[in-house]
């Protein structure tokens, strides 16, 4: 089964290589996008390896705001155009690394067919959460005072209902869709303009947009609530925790496939240590 991986890369062009040097495989190809605010002439080194592919339609992405979501969008878009068949797209980041040989990972989404597999946030987590897309936000928009806008809108004005009186589900950005699944996800807002202007108005609007069209959609049936990635919370910041080498040994008891976040230029140890230990792969020092 082929298979895709979707990677948003904005930064550290090292590690995204030895990401795919660890991804290799004669059934997977790689579709990068690469944030527009970064110098792609500092990407040669991923770009030429084989079965790599940059994704011409390139974002400014912003933190928290609609460009995670648009740059998404447009790998998925990217692989339609391709005329390419997978069997899975999977969306990752440049900071995510597999905990399993890459064999393993293939043989798994090939043994589960016509699954998808995301994170599906229970009803008290996502209540918690929902005013980040119940309430306005500005993050795209480069202008003095948007946050104090912001807060003045949100006292004087009703929340902000869904689009299309879909219900609202959420979870994390990061699946592992079939490409008609995926395909289907695109279509959709394609056809829905309301979805990206209710969106642009959101904070970390991409923890929602696919659960929930995925789950008012015909695929919903085909959810497994399970994303397969490592990713630890536990700081209690807007952002998951980078790992350490002290995280090691929770990485590895995980079960998961993958894991985020890793820095290579401040723990390349770590990154050393999985490799070793878990794939048994020896890295060549100097």
């Amino acid at each position: 089964m082929k298979q895709a991986f979707i990677i948003l890369s904005h930064k550290n062009p090292q590690q995204l290589r030895r990401l795919l040097d660890r991804l290799q495989h004669p059934e997977i190809d790689f579709y990068i996008h690469l944030d527009a605010k970064s110098d792609i002439n500092e990407w040669q080194i991923a770009m030429n390896l084989p079965q790599v592919f940059f994704i011409e339609k390139r974002v400014d992405v912003t933190w928290a705001g609609y460009g995670t979501i648009q740059a998404a969008l447009n790998g998925i878009a990217a692989i339609v155009a391709s005329g390419h068949q997978y069997g899975f797209l999977h969306l990752i980041s440049a900071q995510d690394y597999p905990l399993v040989h890459i064999n393993k990972i293939h043989d798994f989404f090939a043994g589960n067919p016509g699954r998808q597999f995301m994170d599906i946030l229970p009803e008290a987590e996502l209540q918690r959460v929902i005013t980040k897309i119940t309430s306005f936000h500005f993050e795209d928009l480069r202008l003095p005072g948007k946050y104090k806008i912001a807060g003045l809108l949100n006292k004087i004005l009703p929340a902000r209902r869904h689009p299309l009186d879909l219900e609202v589900y959420g979870g994390s950005l990061w699946w592992s869709l079939t490409q008609e699944c995926a395909a289907w996800c695109l279509a959709y807002v394609n056809a829905h303009p309301e979805l990206k202007r209710f969106y642009k108005r959101t904070w970390g609007g991409d923890e929602f947009i696919f659960q929930t069209i995925i789950m008012n959609g015909p695929f919903k049936n085909s959810v497994e609530n399970n994303y397969l990635r490592y990713i630890d919370w536990s700081e209690g910041k807007a952002h998951p925790k980078t790992f350490t080498s002290g995280d090691f040994d929770k990485i590895t008891r995980s079960g998961q496939l993958l894991a985020r976040k890793f820095d290579l230029e401040k723990t390349p140890d770590l990154l050393d240590k999985i490799d070793s230990t878990i794939t048994g792969l020896s890295i060549k020092k100097g």
